[in-house]
């Protein structure tokens, strides 16, 4: 009854914070329109921090290094834009920034903020995305993602690759703070580390793909539960700490020793390994 009842204050916490208490401000909406060209640069380190609203990402189109697509609330927020050329090496620095420019306040009717980011898909590219209050959409086909690292904090999330991705990506870092995370074709990442952490809300992670070696994967389970969707031709290898208010389901696995393995493991091509802390809510493996 006493974790219930720090969940439910989790909660209601998390609501509280998302929220300001100043008297409301008359909403002045503006645009910003912004593109870099693509010169000399051989990859793309980005940072992207998005307060409150609407924000999706995905590849361009021509041949611009970004382009910037803002629609924002000028009495409330500022944006920064900043791209740094390489002078040591051959990596550009981008950095976008939406940031409130006013004290504490009441002001969560203020989410008409919308930005579309597109970035250059002819180059590696590694991708640090924070948001705040709001949505949020990666539609990273296309793309060649080196590393990626993506914190959300109030709001839906999704992640999409429908295309394999031609570059290795060292690692991949997710951590859902509250609302829903879904993510599709993350086999198509080609990733060799995975850390995926669970806050208040269910997570539906899709290992579809053109998976081109084995990785390793980390869960670990918040309030809410966490489903792996994984292909039947991989071979999964899970380790587990339980908690007593968790459930693990396993359909297809056979324990040996400290480990489950699933049924294909030892003909398997590409192996993977996931290790699951599970908190509060569930863990599940839903094979494809």
């Amino acid at each position: 009854m006493k974790c219930l009842s720090w969940i439910a204050i989790l909660i209601l916490a998390s609501a509280f914070c998302a929220c300001d208490f100043e008297p409301r401000v008359a909403a002045e909406m503006a645009s910003m329109n912004k593109s870099h060209p693509l010169g000399k640069e051989k990859s793309l380190a980005a940072e992207i921090r998005f307060d409150i609203g609407s924000l999706e990402i995905a590849s361009e189109k021509d041949a611009s290094l970004y382009s910037v697509d803002l629609e924002y609330d000028k009495s409330s927020y500022q944006p920064e834009v900043r791209y740094q050329a390489p002078t040591v090496g051959d990596e550009g620095s981008f950095t976008f920034r939406l940031e409130s420019n006013q004290k504490i306040g009441l002001r969560t009717g203020h989410q008409r903020n919308r930005l579309r980011l597109n970035l250059a898909k002819s180059i590696p590219l590694k991708l640090n995305v924070n948001t705040g209050v709001g949505d949020a959409r990666l539609s990273l086909s296309g793309l060649q993602i080196s590393r990626l690292d993506l914190e959300s904090g109030v709001g839906g999330s999704r992640l999409s690759s429908y295309e394999p991705n031609v570059v290795p990506c060292d690692f991949i870092r997710i951590k859902n703070g509250v609302g829903s995370m879904d993510a599709v074709g993350l086999g198509n990442l080609n990733f060799r580390e995975l850390e995926f952490e669970g806050g208040v809300g269910g997570a539906d992670l899709d290992f579809t793909g053109a998976w081109k070696r084995d990785a390793d994967v980390r869960i670990q389970v918040g309030v809410g539960a966490v489903t792996l969707r994984m292909p039947r031709e991989l071979g999964v290898r899970v380790e587990a700490e339980k908690h007593f208010l968790s459930g693990l389901h396993l359909d297809g696995f056979n324990k040996r020793d400290a480990y489950y393995y699933s049924e294909s493991y030892d003909r398997a091509k590409i192996r993977v390994s996931v290790r699951v802390a599970t908190g509060v809510g569930g863990f599940r493996i839903n094979w494809l």
